[in-house]
């Protein structure tokens, strides 16, 4: 319990979904219907993907919508999508974003569990979620909550670890993290992209070296690549890349 002088006892909160472990699970293409409200109103289209976040009980802790874009049909009662003119989600939706941080950032081979177009190879993966600042298509900035570590895969029926973040490529996690270390790392993610978070940690006095080296070859099929309308989309070139993951 707090007291009235005690630092943030005054602070007030979003409500939010926030630095929390969760799995995704009922992932499905739809309309969010106080988004789809919103955006119809103004004319626009307001298709997205819709997944339910759940902690390692099963129980569901808060649902989330990634825009897609327009021109996406939905079909198979929510399984796909298809557009009549591209085949790759753009880059600036939220649902191209999710792609790219996933893929990209944190190393997801998303190509070995279906397409992009196919909700279902978005089910049992984990993720360290925190609520962090986007640009929207219109060039808003809004918030949203969006994966910053990875988890074990939650398997159907399965009851995965908690409390500790499985890194893409096994490798040892260094001892010695304090807890001081571990809350400005904690306060590093929640105020900087992943690429911002790499980049503001490896400044901090304790962080010498990424606390786990993942290098991931970027060389996959096109389906995964997320690129600007009329553009051509091009495998991207093979390259490493290094960053740390933080164990909480």
């Amino acid at each position: 319990m707090t007291t009235p002088k005690e630092p943030g006892s005054w602070d007030t909160e979003t409500g939010l979904p926030n630095d929390i472990d969760a799995w995704i699970a009922n992932a499905r293409f739809g309309q969010k219907d106080e988004y789809a409200q919103v955006v119809q109103a103004s004319g626009g289209e307001s298709q997205m993907l819709l997944v339910d976040l759940i902690d390692e009980k099963g129980e569901l802790v808060g649902s989330q919508g990634y825009s897609i874009g327009t021109g996406w049909i939905v079909s198979d009662d929510g399984k796909s999508i298809s557009h009549p003119k591209r085949k790759n989600v753009v880059t600036n939706t939220m649902y191209g974003q999710l792609q790219n941080r996933v893929r990209k950032d944190l190393g997801i081979k998303m190509e070995e569990r279906g397409l992009p177009t196919d909700a279902k190879c978005w089910d049992g993966l984990g993720f360290h979620w925190m609520q962090q600042e986007h640009d929207t298509v219109s060039g808003e900035k809004r918030t949203g909550i969006m994966p910053v570590l990875v988890l074990a895969e939650r398997k159907p029926g399965a009851t995965p670890a908690t409390g500790t973040a499985a890194p893409v490529a096994a490798a040892a996690v260094p001892a010695g993290v304090t807890a001081e270390l571990e809350l400005q790392l904690k306060e590093l993610a929640q105020s900087n992209d992943v690429k911002g978070f790499q980049l503001a940690a490896m400044k901090v006095a304790d962080v010498v070296r990424p606390l786990v080296p993942q290098s991931t070859p970027v060389n996959s099929p096109r389906s995964f690549i997320t690129g600007p309308p009329e553009s051509p989309c091009r495998d991207p070139p093979v390259r490493l890349k290094t960053f740390p993951v933080v164990v909480f």
